[in-house]
């Protein structure tokens, strides 16, 4: 079935769609308290929802904020990606990245005078893959370094939202109130640990499975982006 991408002011979900949107975390994650989510959830400006058209029944969400800061006195943006779950039945819909991709972008775009990143943390794998989907460069990778000032944003970023929750020498957060992944989910075995990517990001953050999450990086711009962004943003942005 296909799903609906909408993005929506946190201010405006219903009680129904907080509701729902908790019980999809739940299904996933183990250690959720109700209060850390709603504080958490209040701390962003959007959610991306995915509804079934014929049930209006949410299946899915990401949650989001723009984030601003002045760094090494270059004026910059970051659009923070909180968390990001999609019901199982519902793996490989791409409602969620193009309704993303189009906001985000079309944010970015219409404001030049800033430097414009994606900025999110990961305890998942399946979380980490994403980047190299949509960006070129993105951090931290495994086919090379972190640039200074790249590095710069990112522990600024990190350090401001989370305090000394943040570790800058792993570059990992590791959050007093979390919560995580349920077996099954997104386990790291010996088969998945043929690819790199994963054994890459196994090392970034060994503590995935207590929670730890994973900071990372990656810059908005039309240079930066692969080809299947490229593509979803023609597309969507095309004048009708």
């Amino acid at each position: 079935m296909s799903l609906i991408a909408e993005v929506v002011e946190v201010s405006l979900l219903t009680v129904a769609q907080r509701d729902r949107m908790f019980q999809i975390l739940t299904a996933y994650f183990d250690g959720a308290e109700r209060w850390v989510f709603d504080k958490d959830l209040d701390e962003k400006d959007w959610a991306v929802v995915l509804t079934e058209p014929e049930t209006n029944r949410v299946q899915g969400f990401s949650t989001l904020c723009l984030l601003e800061d002045v760094v090494e006195g270059e004026a910059v943006r970051a659009f923070f990606s909180g968390d990001t779950i999609i019901d199982e039945a519902h793996w490989g819909c791409m409602a969620l990245e193009k309704v993303w991709l189009r906001f985000t972008f079309s944010h970015a775009l219409q404001n030049p005078g800033y430097r414009y990143f994606w900025f999110l943390i990961v305890n998942s794998y399946r979380s980490f893959r994403y980047l190299p989907v949509y960006a070129k460069k993105y951090y931290p990778n495994p086919d090379t370094l972190m640039p200074h000032f790249e590095r710069t944003v990112l522990n600024q970023l990190s350090a401001k939202r989370y305090g000394d929750e943040y570790d800058p020498t792993m570059g990992v957060i590791r959050m007093k109130h979390n919560w995580r992944l349920r077996p099954g989910v997104a386990d790291i075995g010996e088969k998945e640990l043929r690819d790199p990517r994963i054994a890459f990001f196994q090392e970034c953050n060994p503590e995935w499975k207590e929670g730890a999450e994973l900071a990372c990086l990656a810059e908005f711009s039309l240079d930066n982006i692969n080809r299947v962004a490229l593509r979803i943003i023609d597309e969507l942005m095309a004048p009708v």
